[in-house]
């Protein structure tokens, strides 16, 4: 069937919200629900992870900054593993080995290492003594006495790029036609936002349930009865995820659907896997390809600074790690709704104003959540007066504003930072096009990360403060790295406007 004949299925309504047809629900559906129960996971461990880490004894937000080298270091561990996974394994073998060594690892963490905490790590007093005796290196010393919540924090934040960005998009683009993939990609993210939602709820009415039945008593050692639970739920959602890709592979990919890259002119899809040093040398030899990367690494820079700073103040209003988890719950619940309504409209608003514009918008709202967020930090008592007149205390009015500058950032991020990024690849050559792109993959997200957490490090290191210490440092870092980004904003669009129209000013991008 054609697609020109296909289209006059849809009405106008079901074209805009759900362009399926009938014989490819069999599909849809249960990748759906893989998206959902992977998201779900994802937002547990997710919130799991900072709550362990920030509620710990001696231990904070601080301490997440030396987390994300350990992260780095594991993710390249992994690309290595995987390679010799892909040529040793099949492509459904890799998957079960993978999401099983998940469920294995969060439950042997949660009944096994979490309950003899005391047996494993470093004591309370030793890391206290040890923070003492060398303060310059003092938030190191939770990450590495608490080991095991570190391993959890690491794995949990590595979920998110092995399982949604490797395993299901790689099935997806596998299982899935050009022509599907027009259709079926925006509803993913839909399913995305309600995976968020799911969690979100969950968590959040958990948290409820629990702080209700243990008073006002809870410290991390009781926390470990939830924890259980809700790793069990996260094992739970793996087996539940096997059974649905198997039920894919063999019921709902019928061979004429099937996307064959072997069988494209390699010459029009050339493949190119790029290391980290080959991803760098090739990004200098581009100054096209080094705009889009610093835009890339400026985001995770400015994402990190502002989100360990607000994790810190959330830290200093929230006393339990239930109270923490049933925060995070309903940010997580914020967070679905918005990714839902964006994956509905957001397409359809960027195609009314510029490429310059739209890329503008992330930065610039950052920008304004980000002043607000830390001229509440670092003027606190200077504006409590305000916060007073409003009924709200400083703390509480800087963690409000930090989590409208998380939620709506992200929101950016999954919208017009996405959309604009990807749309500055397609007036270059098809050879630059892929290499490029491959080699902005691989540096952004670990460099833009790394980076931000690397200056915080420094910071800590110089000062021997907390995380609140340095947020005047780090407010001013931020609008640096927002300057440099919509500067390259800026030199990127005159160059795409030069490569996709022969001019540089006017032009709207369709």
């Amino acid at each position: 069937m054609s697609t020109n004949t296909n289209s006059t299925e849809f009405s106008k309504l079901r074209s805009l919200f759900f362009p399926i047809y009938s014989h490819e629900i069999k599909k849809i559906v249960p990748m759906g629900l893989m998206m959902i129960l992977i998201t779900f996971n994802f937002w547990i461990g997710h919130n799991s992870k900072d709550i362990i880490i920030i509620s710990a004894p001696e231990s904070g937000a601080e301490a997440i900054n030396f987390l994300k080298v350990g992260v780095f270091i594991c993710s390249l561990i992994f690309v290595m593993g995987y390679t010799w996974m892909a040529n040793a394994m099949t492509q459904r073998t890799i998957f079960y080995t993978i999401l099983s060594f998940f469920a294995v690892f969060v439950l042997v963490f949660a009944y096994f290492i979490y309950p003899n905490q005391d047996t494993f790590h470093l004591s309370v007093a030793e890391v206290s003594a040890l923070k003492i005796a060398h303060p310059h290196i003092k938030w190191l010393f939770p990450v590495v006495g608490y080991w095991g919540f570190s391993l959890f924090y690491i794995f949990s934040e590595m979920w998110s790029g092995v399982v949604i960005n490797l395993l299901f998009w790689q099935f997806a683009n596998q299982i899935t036609t050009v022509e599907q993939s027009k259709r079926f990609y925006m509803l993913y993210s839909m399913f995305n936002g309600l995976g968020t939602i799911l969690s979100g709820l969950f968590v959040s009415s958990y948290a409820t349930e629990k702080k209700q039945m243990a008073g006002k008593v809870m410290d991390m050692v009781a926390y470990g009865e939830t924890l259980q639970e809700m790793m069990l739920c996260f094992a739970i959602s793996c087996l539940l995820i096997m059974v649905t890709f198997k039920w894919i592979n063999d019921n709902a990919v019928e061979e004429n659907f099937r996307y064959h890259p072997e069988a494209d002119d390699s010459k029009q899809k050339p493949k190119v896997k790029l290391s980290f040093f080959q991803s760098f040398k090739y990004i200098l030899t581009s100054k096209y390809i080094g705009l889009i990367a610093v835009i890339g690494i400026s985001y995770n820079v400015c994402i990190n600074l502002v989100e360990v700073t607000w994790k810190s103040q959330v830290k200093e209003l929230y006393s339990t790690p239930l109270a923490v988890q049933g925060f995070f719950g309903n940010v997580t619940i914020k967070m679905g709704v918005i990714t839902v309504l964006i994956s509905l409209v957001g397409s359809h608003f960027l195609r009314r104003i510029s490429w310059r514009r739209s890329a503008l918008v992330t930065p610039a709202v950052i920008f304004v959540t980000g002043l607000f967020f830390f001229g509440l930090t670092v003027f606190d008592d200077t504006l409590s007066p305000m916060a007073i007149s409003v009924g709200l205390t400083p703390l509480l009015m800087s963690v409000m504003v930090g989590k409208w500058n998380n939620l709506l950032s992200k929101s950016c991020k999954y919208s017009f930072f996405n959309v604009t990024r990807e749309m500055s690849y397609i007036p270059l050559d098809p050879e630059l096009k892929v290499k490029g792109k491959a080699a902005v993959d691989v540096l952004s997200g670990r460099v833009g990360k790394l980076g931000g957490s690397a200056i915080q490090m420094l910071l800590l290191f110089i000062t021997t403060g907390s995380q609140l210490s340095i947020a005047p440092y780090i407010a001013i870092i931020l609008m640096i790295v927002l300057a440099v980004w919509v500067w390259s904003i800026y030199s990127l669009n005159n160059k795409f406007l030069t490569l996709a129209y022969g001019k540089k000013e006017g032009k709207t991008v369709q």
